[in-house]
């Protein structure tokens, strides 16, 4: 099931789900629709210490019983709703297409129009009791669509048998006006036997909840019996003594199997479903051919449940071995506890090592109970419990117990590989054994100087060589530091020498040798178009870069290069693979070559490629250079890759403290905005890594927006909200029929493609603390509070704290609740025929911490800490990230 981070909200139930559901007990809203897809879901209950919602029936109502909240969608044909009711809240039926009748016990005063599907209200009979206030009730109903009625039967009546034959099935009314069934007359009923899960007495269909005591007992016809979903008792006796019956499946709505319910009947396997609470004395007693029995829970067991039976294998749950106190082994009957757990602490591992998933945790799996494991298999591989880390990364492993293909329970744990700083890819590694000399660079600043950085390429290293799946190409990663303090350098040449590669690498093409390949890559980090490729051999052992810029490292700053060993002819340059010899040989180095990297000292002075006429350019105020889209994207890219060492980093950090060193502006569908950047390596990528720049409109978006354009409320946050759908692709918290995407729409493609997606902070219920923190991933999104200020105006141990940190930009230019000059105040376009800017408030992110009904909002006069109702339309002043 799906929920918000913290459980609080249940947001879906998919459509796969099937039988019980149980609501964690500290969930406190429902999202309408929720069940809308489950159409399998038979029953709904509420976790333990619930202060929202109470179970009664299957169904799922309010705390105080006053209002129907959900009815599961495969529930049955006939519903009863008890004494208490007296409303019926959004979609609470409306998956329940089946439903052939309504009994109203109580008095029911309001029905939400969409509780029930049209076809329902067609077809389906309310039955409502007798009364002075019958005719009002009745109005309710009609008023809802409902056009039959009727009077429901007395608890007691009974029916005969269809077609009005001397045998077969009857029924009878309970006290909770759902039916007992059994079987009347002389003869026995056929051999395979389907009871329905609903019946109807005078004219109005209810429910089949019990089979009634001894109501098939000593009929030796019966050989199978399919059982309703909608049942929650065998009563005592009900199968005793049905000599041939050897086939039966239980609902997992099944509660309760009375004393000796299926004594001395012929059955082999049992599968008793979690639903089941208690089972009776002698209720599986003599029953010679049984020989196994499979609790998914742990129920109240009789001691004699068994007895009379030998060579049972009866598996349990971990942990319930105590309920099944049966004096087993004088009968070579066995006990057979399966179950798993696993730590809640992540299992946190170094890339090339070996740790037990299970530490912390617990697994039984008895024969033929099997397990089975599923994770990512990137980061990671397990095998019988046994975690092996090939790489960086975070994968939940999830264990699953399973038998006959039937899943028993599950667990999972997150697994936490970081990089070895020995060996940062599985398979090929380069190393430097010291950075670039101070020394040579410290005096060089323009001066052209050149320098050799020794680098060892090693097979096997690390996690080794996977032989399994053999990868095309193999990458590394080395790291080069400019030890100077004013001199930017560039790769000049690489070389490679002292070659062993024939030992350990074979060419599969048969027209070329491996020395005329180009076996070798070497590319800054995530520039993998500007590769220099090279090879041993005379004609191809060593390259020039072509691009400076790519291959550029800042003064005083470190950048990651790539190092590539090129496989099985994946990028043409080469078709060679590891010798199987080598490959099978994990975990012994390998020299394959040594590669001389030259650097050289460069003014580095970046080039624009832009015009001041394009949707998006960034003009230098100095030197009046216009950088394009492109050109931006770019840079971005190179900050991300290469942190402090990118080239640009000194100059868009500039940028992002002072915006009069630059102009940058886009133009959008509904017109042409200035923006600012705020920071420099700040919002953390959907995908890992920083986002080189955050950007932010100076002027406010046209036209004004809600958070929700219906509700007055912060319920769910920035996450469950309307305007979050409404600037981001895909989203859809737009529960009243609302467009989706309509400020997304407005961003122009290059710009969209451009955009990259973030994470992002918000606390989803303003009673919430530091630990009910969420994230979502956006590509355009609003500033929080915390994002503008150092220190809350609420104290720094408030939630309002954690919903990120402060951009650079708005350092020192805002205090805990107040913009320290007119930089907060911000103009928006009332409509399109409004011409004339209007100064106005304009919304944060921050749910407010003052009301559930209001989101945080910034004044004209820079107020940091004012609210607004969610529903009432503002400006907006909307962020990305490149």
């Amino acid at each position: 099931m799906i929920f918000t981070k913290d459980y609080s909200h249940l947001l879906l139930i998919p459509e796969g789900k099937e039988g019980a559901v149980t609501i964690p007990g500290f969930t406190q809203s429902i999202l309408t629709q929720a069940l809308s897809l489950c159409r399998s879901g038979t029953s709904l209950s509420s976790g333990d210490g619930s202060t929202a919602f109470t179970s009664y029936d299957r169904m799922l109502f309010s705390k105080d019983m006053k209002t129907l909240v959900a009815c599961p969608p495969a529930y049955g044909k006939a519903v009863v709703l008890p004494t208490e009711t007296e409303t019926i809240g959004e979609y609470a039926l409306a998956g329940c297409k089946d439903l052939a009748s309504i009994t109203v016990l109580g008095n029911v005063q309001s029905i939400d129009p969409t509780a029930f599907a049209d076809e329902v209200k067609v077809s389906a009979v309310v039955a409502l009791p007798a009364g002075q206030s019958y005719e009002a009730r009745k109005a309710v109903w009609e008023a809802a669509g409902f056009k039959h009625f009727a009077e429901p039967a007395k608890p007691g009546s009974t029916t005969t048998p269809d077609n009005n034959v001397a045998s077969g099935l009857t029924y009878t009314l309970l006290e909770n006006y759902t039916l007992s069934v059994s079987w009347q007359g002389k003869d026995d009923p056929q051999a395979d036997l389907e009871i329905p899960s609903s019946a109807e007495i005078n004219g109005v269909p209810y429910r089949v909840s019990t089979v009634a005591e001894n109501a098939f007992a000593n009929r030796g016809s019966l050989t199978s019996v399919k059982l309703p979903s909608t049942l929650t008792t065998i009563n005592s006796g009900a199968f005793a003594g049905c000599a041939n019956l050897a086939a039966i499946e239980f609902p997992n709505t099944l509660r309760t199997i009375g004393e000796r319910a299926f004594e001395a009947t012929s059955l082999k396997n049992l599968w008793l479903p979690a639903s089941i609470e208690t089972i009776g004395s002698r209720a599986f007693a003599s029953c010679s051919s049984l020989e196994r029995i499979v609790a998914l829970g742990a129920p109240e067991i009789a001691n004699d449940t068994i007895s009379r039976c030998a060579n049972v294998s009866v598996y349990i749950p971990s942990g319930s071995e105590n309920f099944w106190n049966l004096g087993l082994p004088s009968d070579n009957n066995h006990l057979m506890p399966y179950g798993v757990t696993l730590s809640e602490e992540p299992l946190t591992i170094e890339a090339g090592q070996e740790a037990n998933l299970l530490e912390g945790g617990n697994l039984q799996a008895p024969d033929p109970v099997e397990a089975s494991y599923s994770y990512a298999a990137a980061p990671l591989s397990v095998d019988a419990g046994q975690v092996n880390a090939k790489k960086a990364g975070t994968s939940d492993v999830t264990a699953v117990l399973t038998l006959d293909d039937v899943e028993l329970t599950r667990a999972s744990r997150t697994v936490e590989v970081s990089p070895n700083p020995d060996a940062e890819s599985n398979i090929a590694l380069m190393n430097t054994n010291s950075s670039l000399p101070a020394a040579y660079l410290a005096d060089a600043r323009n001066n052209q100087i050149s320098v050799t950085a020794p680098t060892r390429v090693t097979l096997g290293d690390g996690d080794g060589y996977d032989v399994a799946t053999k990868p095309e190409c193999a990458t590394g990663t080395a790291i080069f530091k400019n030890n100077s303090v004013g001199q930017s350098v560039q790769l000049d040449s690489v070389e490679c020498t002292n070659v062993s590669v024939e030992n350990n690498i074979q060419t599969l093409d048969t027209s070329r040798s491996l020395d005329s390949q180009r076996i070798f890559s070497l590319y800054p980090k995530g520039y993998e178009d500007a590769a220099v490729n090279f090879g041993y051999g005379t004609d191809v052992n060593s390259a020039i870069p072509t691009d400076n810029e790519a291959f550029g490292i800042a003064p005083n700053a470190s950048a990651p290069y790539t190092f590539r060993l090129n496989l099985t002819n994946k990028i043409e340059l080469a078709n060679a693979e590891v010798k199987e010899d080598i490959a099978n040989t994990s975990g012994n180095t390998v020299s394959l070559a040594t590669v001389m990297c030259t650097f050289a000292g460069f003014t580095f002075t970046p080039t624009g490629h832009g015009k001041t006429d394009d949707a998006f350019y960034l003009q230098d105020a100095k030197t009046s250079t216009v950088y394009s889209l492109t050109d931006v994207k770019a840079h971005a890219n190179d900050i991300s890759n290469k942190g402090k060492g990118s080239l640009y980093y000194d100059m868009y950090a500039a940028y992002a403290t002072d915006d009069t060193k630059y102009e940058c502006k886009s133009t959008w569908t509904n017109g042409t905005y200035d923006l600012r950047i705020i920071d420099v390596l700040h919002d953390d990528k959907a995908s890992g890594g920083k986002a080189g720049l955050t950007f932010q409109f100076k002027n406010l978006l046209n036209l004004a927006y809600s958070l929700n354009s219906v509700i007055s409320s912060n319920d769910g946050g920035w996450g469950a909200s309307e305007l979050r759908s409404n600037m981001n692709p895909g989203i859809d918290n737009c529960s009243y029929g609302f467009d989706k995407d309509l400020i997304w729409k407005q961003v122009p493609d290059e710009l969209q493609n451009a955009i990259e997606l973030v994470k992002k902070k918000y606390q989803p219920s303003r009673i919430g603390d530091t630990s009910t923190i969420a994230t979502t991933k956006d590509k355009l999104f609003l500033a929080s509070y915390s994002e503008f200020v150092s220190e809350s105006y609420w104290g720094s141990g408030h939630w309002t704290s954690q919903e990120g940190t402060q951009y650079a930009y708005w350092n020192g230019k805002v205090t805990q609740n107040k913009g320290t000059n007119d930089c907060l105040v911000k103009k928006y376009q009332k409509n399109a025929q409004d011409s004339a800017q209007m100064a106005t408030y304009w919304w944060q992110r921050t749910a407010s911490p003052y009301s559930d009904a209001d989101f945080l909002r910034v004044s004209p006069d820079g107020d940091l800490v004012v609210t607004h109702g969610a529903s009432v339309s503002w400006g907006i002043c909307p962020c990305f990230c490149l």
